[in-house]
């Protein structure tokens, strides 16, 4: 019997530090006026590729994005791609995938290497070889 008292004090004390590092967290995001992508809860403003139409880029490209979770990690992950000449990029949360048109061939170290210094990871890389199959 007392040894079952003990294990269930441990479990009480686990649970108890828990819910303190989720509330130091919470706390400490509220208090920053940090969101999970350091915006402050702020979505980014949007940067366009230089380029609207879809044609103007043969290469499509459907990569998984690990590390997206509000509408401002979309954003910047989008803004990452989009602010390189020859590149188009559109993400969905849902589905943590990032939808991007290329005007030369890319591999997938290209886009790795695009989200290096960032907290996003590319996790899968596909190449669609015709806009309509995306």
């Amino acid at each position: 019997m007392e040894g079952q008292f003990q294990v269930k004090w441990i479990y009480l004390v686990i649970t108890i530090l828990i819910v303190a590092l989720i509330l130091w967290r919470v706390i400490r995001s509220i208090v920053s006026g940090k969101s999970c992508c350091g915006t402050g809860g702020r979505v980014p403003a949007k940067v366009h590729a230089r380029h609207d139409r879809r044609s103007d880029y043969p290469y499509c490209y459907i990569l998984n994005v690990e590390g997206m979770v509000c509408s401002a990690c979309v954003r910047n992950v989008e803004n990452t791609l989009n602010r390189i000449d020859g590149l188009w990029a559109k993400a969905d949360l849902a589905k943590k995938e990032l939808t991007v048109l290329s005007k030369v061939p890319r591999d997938k170290k290209f886009f790795v290497d695009a989200y290096e210094d960032s907290t996003y990871t590319i996790t899968g890389f596909k190449e669609v070889r015709n806009i309509e199959e995306s």
